[in-house]
């Protein structure tokens, strides 16, 4: 703050002192001078807040001070505090202006700020008053993935349909109708849901699809979002796959993943072979659940052929010394039970998995209700002793 200018108004007045003395005299006169201070007050500043009086929620709100003055000239420090609503969390509260963003409401809500301005000595203060309102939400909900996709072929027998949306849903407004299934016009007996996690809405088939047939896929326009926007109609098709395969309950994300006709052949014959009542040597199995593909028992398969294709040995034991549960678990697979059979020099699927059924030990790992999954490969080198070798790895999870 600038020194007060300071006016000083001098009075002279004189005081003569006269002084006798018998023996002659002498005059002494002496002055003294009067002082009279006069001071100017300090003014104090002024606090201005400009500000829109509306906010939607998730905008950016800007208080603005900085038309606040001083008369006097002064520097102004500027003071930012919530006087009401719900707390706001501010980065910056000592700056001319204020900026955060408007937070998210159920219903309109007011809020108030204070704007105090000091210039070293005095001090002013402004308020304002704004109000926030909730997001109004008038998009409609968008497919971001369908499975099976439009026009896709080759589909499993034991497929599931799945859309899923760029939002939440409105789980209420999910139904029966919601998602349906039709095959030359009649409908397909299935379960539908709603999964939350995923805003996915899920068909599932009461019972296996028929191979080498076309289905239609139709979303229904009751879906809505949570602010009661409707999702767009639409329908698509797909064509499964011949039902000379017997994939148990592969997904088709496997299924386009890492399934080609070998390993839907292998799989098939091994579920064709659950399905029945099977004596393995002495032992005596019943038929049992069919297994599932999984992609990373079926590296840690191939893996493994490839490697007694290689390095042409016929072992469990791998030729680093890995057992076949140290390359499941190698390939990422996180087992609670495992099996695995191998087999050299059989031409194709259909000899290696007959060889397998003739031998006990192998035939059991095939009939072990214990296991859920299924991944298998094989792996050729001419200049081996078997040419060719086979593994099966059986888990569970």
């Amino acid at each position: 703050m600038r020194s007060i200018n300071q006016m000083t108004v001098i009075g002279l007045g004189l005081l003569l002192n006269l002084s006798l003395s018998g023996c002659g005299g002498s005059d002494t006169a002496s002055s003294s001078t009067n002082n009279a201070v006069g001071t100017q007050q300090a003014n104090s500043p002024t606090a201005v807040i400009t500000a829109p009086q509306a906010f939607i929620s998730g905008e950016t709100v800007t208080l603005d001070g900085s038309s606040s003055s001083d008369p006097d000239g002064d520097t102004l420090s500027f003071l930012w505090t919530q006087t009401q609503g719900t707390t706001i969390a501010l980065s910056d509260t000592t700056g001319p202006s204020l900026s955060f963003i408007a937070p998210t409401v159920t219903q309109p809500a007011q809020y108030t700020f204070q704007l105090t301005v000091a210039d070293g000595e005095l001090s002013n203060a402004a308020t304002v008053n704004f109000q926030v309102s909730p997001l109004v939400d008038t998009t409609a909900p968008s497919v971001t993935a369908r499975s099976p996709l439009p026009n896709q072929s080759g589909i499993a027998t034991s497929t599931q349909i799945s859309v899923a949306f760029d939002e939440a849903l409105l789980g209420s407004s999910v139904d029966s109708q919601s998602l349906t299934l039709t095959q030359n016009g009649t409908p397909v007996a299935a379960n539908v849901s709603y999964d939350s996690n995923s805003h996915s809405i899920r068909l599932a088939p009461n019972t296996q699809l028929s191979g080498q047939t076309t289905y239609t896929v139709t979303l229904g326009a009751t879906v809505q979002d949570l602010s009661g926007n409707f999702a767009s109609s639409e329908s698509w098709s797909f064509t499964t796959a011949t039902s000379q395969y017997n994939l148990g309950a592969t997904t088709q994300q496997t299924i386009d993943q890492c399934m080609g006709h070998s390993e839907k052949l292998m799989l098939t014959l091994v579920n064709n072979a659950r399905a029945a009542t099977r004596s393995c040597g002495s032992a005596s199995y019943p038929a049992v659940a069919p297994l599932a593909w999984h992609c990373l028992l079926e590296n840690a398969a191939q893996g493994h052929s490839t490697s007694m294709a290689d390095n042409d040995y016929h072992e469990h034991t791998g030729i680093d010394g890995s057992s076949p549960g140290d390359r499941i678990t190698a390939a990422g697979y996180i087992w609670r039970s495992y099996g695995e059979n191998i087999a050299g020099g059989y031409p194709d699927e259909d000899a290696v998995m007959q060889g397998w059924l003739d031998s006990p030990g192998h035939c059991s790992n095939i009939m072990n209700s214990r296991f859920t999954e299924l991944g298998a490969a094989s792996a050729e080198n001419s200049a081996s002793t078997y040419r060719i070798y086979w593994t099966q790895n059986f888990a569970s999870q």
